[in-house]
């Protein structure tokens, strides 16, 4: 792949693309099955955070090898560090479920983005976002509506703007989806008879204040046998029990 053109495409072209078959359907499906498993566990637990339909599974780094693999995919990161430079940090990584008759989520930004005022900063660019399809996105089953351009407005959502130009992005399981932070973008209506599942992931410069607790559900044998990658990902590397403060490189 030219990845030259995919930055391009995320950047100035459409604001996101579509990288289809990077996992198998074996991988997804027992993903799938795991998450839903993991969710129905939380919600006994009154973890799960709910929100009418729609459910939120947090602490996906702890909770199997899967997640941790591909939070540092070598392709996405490719991608992402092209685009925000290699100091990055995984500002989020939680799976998204969507029930039969969920409604859509509401036209938004991605954070930081929708904490700040609009119009927002177009440079640096301060997020992408990676949609792991864990399953099958039809268009019936709450697939994500994309209105192609809208990152170079860099400004606060228009509905009637939206409504007008989205479109709704179908895949096969096995796909990902990255988005600029500031393309708008929402969920549709699920309309089937099962819950449509998919992984988010929210990547970061480091100096961004991460989304959410990367220790939430904290094991430290996953950090232990991690990657020097993900440690980073993860801001395990950025502090020094020995520093007070994060190490400046100076010119010489």
């Amino acid at each position: 792949m030219n990845l030259t053109k995919l930055t391009e495409e995320i950047i100035q072209g459409k604001g996101y693309i579509i990288l289809p078959d990077l996992l198998s359907l074996k991988e997804t499906t027992e993903a799938r099955n795991l998450i839903l498993e993991l969710a129905q566990q939380e919600k006994q637990e009154n973890k799960l955070v709910v929100q009418g339909k729609k459910e939120r599974l947090y602490g996906l780094i702890y909770k199997g090898e899967f997640f941790t693999k591909l939070v540092q995919d070598k392709l996405i990161l490719a991608v992402i560090e092209a685009i925000l430079g290699e100091d990055i940090v995984l500002g989020g990584f939680s799976a998204h479920i969507l029930k039969p008759g969920a409604e859509r989520m509401g036209i938004h930004v991605d954070y930081p983005y929708w904490a700040m005022t609009s119009p927002f900063p177009s440079q640096p660019i301060l997020e992408i976002q990676v949609i792991w399809l864990m399953e099958d996105f039809t268009a019936d089953n709450g697939a994500p509506l994309f209105a192609a351009g809208t990152q170079n407005l860099a400004t606060k959502p228009n509905k009637i703007q939206f409504e007008k130009t989205a479109e709704k992005i179908t895949g096969t399981a096995g796909t990902a989806i990255i988005s600029h932070g500031l393309c708008w973008h929402d969920t549709s209506v699920n309309k089937s008879d099962r819950p449509r599942v998919s992984l988010l992931g929210n990547y970061t410069p480091q100096y961004v204040h991460p989304l959410e607790n990367s220790l939430f559900d904290y094991q430290p044998e996953t950090i232990a046998n991690s990657s020097p990658k993900l440690k980073k990902l993860l801001r395990h590397t950025w502090i020094s029990k020995n520093q007070p403060m994060y190490g400046m490189s100076f010119v010489k």
